[in-house]
């Protein structure tokens, strides 16, 4: 059995979030090949750490919430860097990832809206 130090875990764990990540990112540029130019990979990969990591000091803990966020912030970065966002997902009586659902909900019922107006 391999055993490593607190550092060499505290690496591996650092080491699996950028690897996971990047394979988020490249498989959302797969599906939006014109931002492989503009805004290039390296910057959708600083978005998605960036929601990546605002996502967890929020508290979420779901893979696909947190996966869904990044996906978001890739598309409209400072998304979750906006201060009435990040209150309302932190908002206490509900989980996250629970806020997150409704903000989804709201989010899509307004496009859908905004659609019909046209």
């Amino acid at each position: 059995m391999i055993e490593l130090s607190p550092e060499q875990y505290q690496q591996f764990l650092e080491s699996d979030t950028q690897h996971f990540i990047a394979a988020a990112a490249d498989q959302y540029l797969a599906a939006h090949e014109e931002m492989r130019s503009d805004p290039g990979r390296a910057e959708v990969v600083e978005r998605m750490r960036t929601a990546f990591e605002r996502g967890r000091a929020i508290g979420f803990t779901s893979t696909s919430h947190l996966l869904y966020m990044m996906t978001l912030e890739a598309g409209a970065p400072g998304l979750f860097g906006d201060e009435l966002i990040r209150c309302y997902l932190s908002k206490p009586g509900a989980t996250p990832e629970q806020r997150l659902d409704d903000f989804d909900a709201i989010f899509t019922n307004e496009l859908q809206r905004m659609k019909e107006k046209k």
